[in-house]
Formats: structure tokens, C-alpha cells, sequence
């Protein structure tokens, strides 16, 4: 499994202002269901307990490591170019 959905989900978090106060802010499972994660990522996502962004994003990393799927070198950035298409 790429788990690709939570890549773009912490993606998105990591560039844009409004999903990443929306992850630390009561609103994770409004946007956790604007990205099509599977059960076990909404539950992985919702029990984190961090502090910023950047640290929920580091969590998800080594939860993605332990899973057996590293992320690539090759990073989806279709959610930054989404983001910066809008912008234009």
C-alpha cells in the first residue's frame, strides 16, 4: 500500500496555512475527509497528539517507516502543485 492519500494529506499541511491550522485546530477529521485515507490512516491521524505540524508530519513519517513503506526519494508533489496552481 503507497499510503499516497496521507502523503498529500501531511503534504498539503506542510505548504498550505489553512490545512495545517485545520490539523491542529479540531478540524483534522473535516479534512482528513477531503483525502481519500483509508480506516487505519484516519485513525492513525486522529491519535496523534503533536504540537506543530512539522512534528505530526515527522510522526507520520515513522509510522509510514514502520509500516514497511519509506517514502521515496521521489515525492508526490501534486498536492504543492496543486496549491501553487491556485495561487496563480
Amino acid at each position: 500500500m503507497s499510503h499516497l492519500a496521507l502523503r498529500r494529506l501531511i503534504g498539503a499541511a506542510l505548504v498550505d496555512r489553512d490545512v495545517s491550522h485545520g490539523l491542529m485546530n479540531g478540524k483534522r477529521s473535516v479534512l482528513m475527509a477531503e483525502f481519500d485515507l483509508t480506516e487505519e490512516e484516519r485513525q492513525v491521524v486522529a491519535s496523534l497528539e503533536s504540537d506543530s505540524v512539522r512534528e505530526l508530519a515527522s510522526t507520520v513519517h515513522v509510522w509510514l517507516r514502520d509500516q514497511g513503506n519509506p517514502v521515496s526519494p521521489r515525492v508526490d508533489c501534486s498536492a504543492v502543485q496543486v496549491l501553487q496552481g491556485l495561487r496563480v
